[in-house]
C-alpha cells in the first residue's frame, strides 16, 4: 500500500470542500439569473482548491517523536474572483448564462461524486489494512 500515510486524504477532503463551494457559487448564479445588473461569480474549482490547499499547508501536526513523519509543504497560492470578459451582458446588465451554469452544475456534481468514490476507496483500503494487519 504505497502512499498509505501520504496527505492524499487531506487533498481529497480539500477537493470535496472545493466542489461544495462551487455548488454554492453556481446555485447563486442560477438563482440570480433574473436579477438586473447581477454579475455572475466566475470563480473556478481550481481557485477554491488552491485556497484550501494553501490554508491546509499552514496546519502542521505536532511532532512528538523524532521518528514521526514530516508533512510536505508547498508554496501558498492565492485565490481571486475572476469575471469572464467574454460573457454577453443582457440589456438589464445581467451576465448569467443559465444554460452554461446548468451544465457546469451537472459537471460539478459528477466530479463531487467521483471524488467521494475515491475517498471511499482510500478509506476502504485503510480499513482492510487494519483488519488484515491484526491477523
Amino acid at each position: 500500500m504505497s502512499g498509505l500515510f501520504s496527505n492524499s486524504l487531506l487533498k481529497l477532503g480539500a477537493a470535496a470542500a472545493s466542489r461544495e463551494q462551487m455548488q454554492t457559487v453556481i446555485s447563486t448564479n442560477i438563482a440570480n439569473a433574473d436579477t438586473p445588473h447581477f454579475r455572475a461569480d466566475q470563480r473556478t474549482f481550481s481557485d477554491f482548491l488552491k485556497q484550501r490547499l494553501a490554508a491546509s499547508d499552514d496546519i502542521s501536526p505536532a511532532r512528538t517523536q523524532a521518528q514521526h513523519l514530516t508533512g510536505s509543504s508547498t508554496e501558498p497560492l492565492s485565490s481571486t474572483a475572476f469575471k469572464r470578459s467574454n460573457d454577453e451582458q443582457r440589456m438589464d446588465g445581467n451576465t448569467v448564462n443559465v444554460e452554461k451554469e446548468m451544465a457546469t452544475l451537472a459537471e460539478n456534481q459528477l466530479m463531487y461524486e467521483l471524488n467521494m468514490k475515491i475517498v471511499q476507496g482510500r478509506l476502504g483500503s485503510i480499513a482492510t489494512a487494519i483488519k488484515e494487519g491484526g491477523r
